[in-house]
């Protein structure tokens, strides 16, 4: 085996947990590692939070940066990826730029689908749902659409979302159960759209 295939070799068989323990120790490499196996994951919740591309990069690289810092207060969990998305997560709740992000990032979603083949009027229903869907987002206050998106869109348990928004399981109960009730209730208003 050449010295050209040992680090990739040790960074692949580096686990997350023993990533981090190192990043703690001042081993900055490690943060290498992790960057490489989450930035995509990282990048993909953050630009479906944000449509400003400078603005998502910084987040990423925020995030990055407060792992690095925050290394010895891992969990131990198999994959760091949620922690990562949780540090995330708080990154954008504290900036607060505004409701009308979150609805540029899902129309965003109908761009993604024009390689499709399908029914114009299909399409143009499909449109004005995604629209429906972004308005009523928007009436929801910052707390409750970042647990939803966390929730529904990034698939984090409750206990996971509690841990990253530093808040108690019950609490993130109670704003998802009123997020889906006022979600389902603006939905349910046809005339306002």
């Amino acid at each position: 085996m050449s010295a050209r295939q040992r680090p990739t070799d040790v960074s692949l068989a580096l686990t997350d947990l023993a990533a981090l323990q190192a990043l703690s120790q001042g081993n900055i490499s490690a943060l290498g590692i992790l960057y490489d196996r989450y930035r995509a994951a990282v990048s993909s919740f953050v630009r479906r939070a944000t449509n400003d591309a400078s603005d998502a990069e910084d987040i990423v690289h925020a995030t990055f940066m407060t792992a690095a810092k925050a290394a010895a207060t891992f969990d131990g969990r198999q994959s760091c990826r949620p922690w990562l998305v949780s540090i995330a997560a708080r990154l954008l709740h504290r900036r607060q730029r505004g409701l009308s992000r979150w609805a540029r990032a899902l129309r965003e979603l109908t761009v993604r689908e024009r390689g499709r083949h399908t029914d114009p009027h299909r399409q143009l229903s499909a449109r004005d749902e995604v629209q429906r869907l972004s308005v009523a987002l928007e009436r929801l206050s910052d707390a409750k659409r970042i647990v939803l998106l966390l929730a529904e869109s990034e698939g984090l348990s409750s206990q996971e979302i509690a841990e990253a928004l530093r808040v108690p399981v019950g609490t993130v109960w109670t704003r998802l159960h009123h997020a889906r009730s006022d979600l389902r209730r603006y939905l349910d208003r046809k005339d306002e759209s």
